[in-house]
């Protein structure tokens, strides 16, 4: 199994746990000893000590919909001035 956030093999517990840590609020899925212990732990505590509820997605899936939303909104705006530039070169052609 590998990690979900740094995508390295899933270290193996000194008690036979082979399953990792749950990653949340990093990512949605496993997470291997080293990412559990410097980036998700500390995580979930600047969670806690600013007060908010720690979120129930992965901050990493939620940053993934959001660049594939923006995206979307990007092309769809590039469309858009595609089609007025048109317009507008075919409206000052049929003014001459």
């Amino acid at each position: 199994m590998k990690c979900s956030i740094c995508t390295n093999q899933i270290d193996v517990q000194s008690n036979g746990w082979e399953e990792g840590h749950c990653a949340l609020p990093l990512s949605n899925g496993r997470c291997c000893t080293l990412c559990n212990d410097t980036e998700v732990v500390p995580m979930r505590m600047a969670f806690i000590q600013s007060g908010r509820s720690i979120p129930k997605e992965g901050l990493k899936e939620i940053i993934d919909s959001q660049r594939k939303a923006r995206a979307l909104a990007n092309v769809s705006l590039k469309h858009i001035t595609r089609e007025v530039n048109l317009i507008k070169k075919k409206g000052k052609l049929r003014r001459k």
